[in-house]
Order: C-alpha cells, then sequence, then structure tokens
C-alpha cells in the first residue's frame, strides 16, 4: 500500500508541474581547444649537410667501353657477344 501511495503522489506531482519552453542558448558553443603544434626537431626536407657526390655520372659509352677493356684484359672479343 505504501508504495502505490508514493506511486500515485509521484504521478500526481508530475502531471501538476508545468512544463517549461526550451530556452535557446545565447552564446555559440565553442569547438575543442587546440594547441598550435611545435615543429619538429628532425628536418627531413632539408639535410643539414649537402652531400658530396658518389661518383660521377656515368653514360652508355662508359659502361660499354669499359665492358670492352675487361674482355681484353681476359682476352676475349667482344664479338663473340655481340649478336
Amino acid at each position: 500500500m505504501r508504495f502505490i501511495k508514493k506511486f500515485e503522489n509521484f504521478v500526481n506531482e508530475d502531471a501538476e508541474a508545468p512544463v517549461k519552453p526550451a530556452v535557446k542558448p545565447t552564446t555559440a558553443p565553442k569547438g575543442p581547444v587546440t594547441r598550435p603544434k611545435r615543429p619538429s626537431p628532425i628536418r627531413i626536407d632539408k639535410p643539414g649537410v649537402t652531400p658530396d657526390p658518389k661518383a660521377k655520372k656515368t653514360t652508355a659509352e662508359d659502361v660499354a667501353n669499359r665492358f670492352i677493356e675487361e674482355l681484353h684484359q681476359k682476352g676475349d672479343l667482344a664479338k663473340n657477344y655481340i649478336k
């Protein structure tokens, strides 16, 4: 019985309570606060020292001449390899 009376009181209070109209906020909601990114101590885009070239640029003629020289040192002829 005691629970039924509490339930009835709850229902009556809820029915008698005035409904409040929804209030729109006057300020715009703010987004999340972001911190500025710190620059990385490692620079990938540009090396600190200009590297020296490891070898000179070789052309197709340089390669062919080197091949012929190696063949002459072995005692072979280039004609044996050209078809």
